[in-house]
């Protein structure tokens, strides 16, 4: 009876593995580029260059499905999926808003994005915003993980209890960033901007977030062996030794 349990349980860990494979090889990826120039997408809106590199999963299957509509609304800043067009208008709309209607002022819009899978588990979408009103406002990244088994967004709560978030938080600030820079004050409480890696956490802090302006980005890296203590149990095996 204990020969047959040990079968069935090493036949389940055979067919999980095999799903997370197949679904791997499965996973296709399209991109769609937008470049208008001069675009005055609203009355009285002076005209915008708008440049997007749009990368998406299109496939056929339920989680394809589900990354691709959750993914589109993240890059276009819509809770809705629209047409192509009327998806541009959204994202300038909710990125401008309507206080530079009517000002003469050079206006553009950069939005680049980069898919990156983790164990054949995790897909981090990253998004790179760069936009400008009369002058720079710097670049800023926000990065989603997706479990692809799933097809879910994975949020710090996905890693991390609550009281291990704070220690998590605790270890960042004991440390200056991945370029040596200081930050200005205290670290926010939302952990949500990150990059899951095979060993490891990239923690992103746009412009202005612990900073000035003009010290840019900050990004943290934590190994897994300094978070596997504080990780949920089922999150343990996102990662590599």
């Amino acid at each position: 009876m204990r020969h047959k349990k040990m079968k069935k349980y090493a036949l389940l860990i055979i067919l999980l593995f095999g799903q997370y494979t197949i679904y791997a090889q499965i996973m296709a990826l399209d991109t769609i580029w937008v470049k208008r120039y001069g675009w005055a997408y609203k009355d009285g809106m002076a005209g915008t260059d708008l440049i997007l590199q749009f990368i998406y999963p299109n496939g056929k299957d339920s989680i394809a499905q589900h990354l691709q509509e959750d993914i589109t609304k993240k890059f276009f800043k819509s809770n809705e999926l629209l047409s192509l067009d009327e998806s541009c208008k959204a994202l300038l709309e909710n990125s401008f808003e309507d206080m530079w209607i009517g000002m003469p002022i050079l206006t553009y819009l950069y939005r680049y994005s980069a898919v990156k899978t983790v164990n054949n588990k995790i897909l981090n979408y990253i998004i790179y915003h760069d936009q400008i009103v009369g002058c720079g406002n710097g670049t800023r990244s926000y990065s989603y993980c997706y479990s692809l088994l799933t097809g879910d967004r994975m949020t710090i709560d996905s890693l991390f209890s609550k009281s291990a978030q704070s220690k998590v938080i605790r270890l960042l600030e004991t440390r200056k960033d991945d370029q040596g820079k200081q930050r200005m004050i205290d670290l926010p409480m939302h952990l949500n901007n990150f990059i899951l890696l095979p060993k490891g956490l990239i923690f992103i802090f746009n412009p202005y977030e612990i900073s000035c302006g003009a010290d840019g980005e900050f990004r943290y890296t934590v190994k897994f062996s300094e978070i596997k203590n504080f990780l949920k149990p089922q999150a343990i095996g996102y990662f590599f030794e």
